[in-house]
């Protein structure tokens, strides 16, 4: 979680301003040296992406090495969008054109858009600095993705500030060097509250946010996913997750490019099992907000499983507006679903394990399971990583996942979605080996093609019925 209030000073040259609504508008040029201050108070949280380097930030870097070796032919601010910043504090009464910044939310303030532009900008001046001192540029590996950047610089700091100082006091040594002056400008516009010490302002402002945010970078589309966890949709449902396991909570990706090995896309089709059990997806029901996507989507199309979770979870009836671009989880039934649902992952997995062993045939001969080859250093589940001795195609598996909805229940009177019974215990039972068995005549029956059992609607049918019945004769 971001601290709740950070600073930072620039300094813009050739400033201009423009007032739009609750917003003033401030534009102009920011030199390099400027960027140490906004990387050490901020990271991207309010960046939909985040910036890995690569042949785009290459570029970005080989724009600046030119700026700086002919600084009176500048083309990188020509050439860049730059850095679209927004802070709900600003004190631009300083000298020198310079302003102060207070970034009380960094969620949604903080470096909107530019994080490819302050991740190059940012390598370079860690390389630029260890030259300087002689010593061994940073390796890119070891600062791929913003997070593991941000370490580094952190790292070496110090090493920075040696560097700035040697700007300062001892320029043309550098020059004669060729290390750079950190004299490269970069484009900022600058979002600030109209009127700060209006409360209704600020929450306009701050509520405009995410908008402008997912608007700057339709360039190169945001994904449903990063659009959801920029706008809160996630929270609760990672908030279980941590609570259930925290250390697979930490592997779950969120926003584009983060480096989740966990897609959030993956978990929200599997919630959408126990989601179709409340009154909010009910055919029938007046309170219905949106159709629980088809069984076969939760294999097959994962996407439009997302876009109506997003749907679902947007509506003021299940989220709450919390006054900023954030909204909050206030249904009880949803949250009870979606707690049944970080269930799921674990049992996936289990049955991912089961499967192979009980599958009613000669599992290593389907051609499926042969395709999928022999994988150096074995074969592990999909969510937790378990070593298993032989791989599932995951159109066999999906239908036996959501054949676990006949576990589910709505209790009359208790508006919530439970377990009827110990998942993990029924699925180790006698009874569901049964179940598996007979199960495997779907794959028969479809010619051993997981696409076809995964994209058949029959199998979803035959699992969970092939479930119900074996919970009902086992009670």
């Amino acid at each position: 979680m971001a601290s709740t209030t950070s600073t930072a000073i620039i300094q813009l040259r050739q400033r201009s301003e423009q007032e739009i609504g609750c917003i003033r508008r401030i534009i102009g040029l920011m030199r390099g040296k400027y960027l140490v201050d906004l990387i050490d108070c901020l990271d991207l949280e309010a960046n939909p992406r985040n910036s890995k380097l690569g042949p785009i930030t290459a570029a970005i870097q080989d724009s600046i090495r030119a700026d700086e070796a002919n600084p009176s032919n500048p083309l990188f601010p020509i050439k860049s969008k730059g850095l679209l910043l927004a802070a709900s504090g600003c004190n631009s009464s300083f000298d020198r054109n310079r302003i102060r910044l207070v970034f009380e939310d960094r969620e949604t303030e903080g470096i909107l858009d530019g994080g490819h532009n302050t991740l190059a900008a940012g390598a370079y001046i860690l390389a630029e600095a260890e030259r300087a001192l002689g010593k061994k540029a940073p390796r890119t590996s070891d600062m791929n993705i913003w997070e593991k950047f941000k370490s580094r610089w952190c790292e070496l700091r110090d090493d920075v500030d040696e560097y700035l100082c040697m700007i300062r006091e001892d320029p043309s040594s550098l020059r004669e060097r060729e290390i750079g002056l950190l004299k490269f400008e970069v484009p900022v516009e600058l979002l600030v509250p109209l009127r700060q010490d209006d409360e209704l302002c600020v929450e306009a402002f701050r509520s405009s946010l995410l908008e402008i945010c997912a608007a700057r970078n339709n360039n190169a589309q945001l994904s449903q996913s990063t659009k959801g966890d920029k706008a809160g949709l996630y929270d609760s449902f990672r908030a279980l997750f941590r609570e259930s396991d925290p250390e697979f909570e930490q592997d779950i990706s969120g926003k584009d490019n983060d480096g989740g090995r966990v897609r959030s896309r993956d978990l929200v089709a599997l919630a959408w099992i126990p989601l179709s059990l409340t009154k909010w997806t009910a055919p029938s029901s007046d309170d219905k907000v949106v159709d629980a996507p088809k069984p076969t989507l939760i294999y097959a199309g994962k996407e439009k499983c997302l876009s109506k979770y997003l749907d679902l979870m947007q509506d003021p009836a299940i989220s709450n507006d919390t006054g900023s671009s954030k909204k909050e989880l206030k249904d009880i039934q949803v949250e009870s679903a979606l707690k049944v649902a970080v269930d799921l992952p674990d049992l996936f997995d289990v049955l991912y394990e089961l499967f192979p062993q009980h599958y009613e045939g000669h599992y290593g001969n389907i051609g499926a399971v042969k395709g999928m080859g022999k994988k150096k250093g074995g074969y592990t589940t999909p969510f937790f990583q378990r070593k298993v001795d032989k791989p599932v195609p995951d159109g066999f598996l999906y239908p036996l996942v959501f054949g676990l909805r006949a576990l589910m229940e709505c209790r009359p009177g208790e508006n919530r979605i439970e377990w009827a019974t110990d998942p993990f215990e029924f699925v180790q039972s006698d009874a569901y080996v049964k179940v598996i068995e007979e199960y495997s005549g779907v794959i028969q029956q479809s010619d051993y093609d997981p696409q076809k059992v995964g994209k058949g609607a029959m199998s979803y049918t035959a699992a969970e019925n092939a479930t119900k019945l074996a919970y009902l004769s086992s009670k």
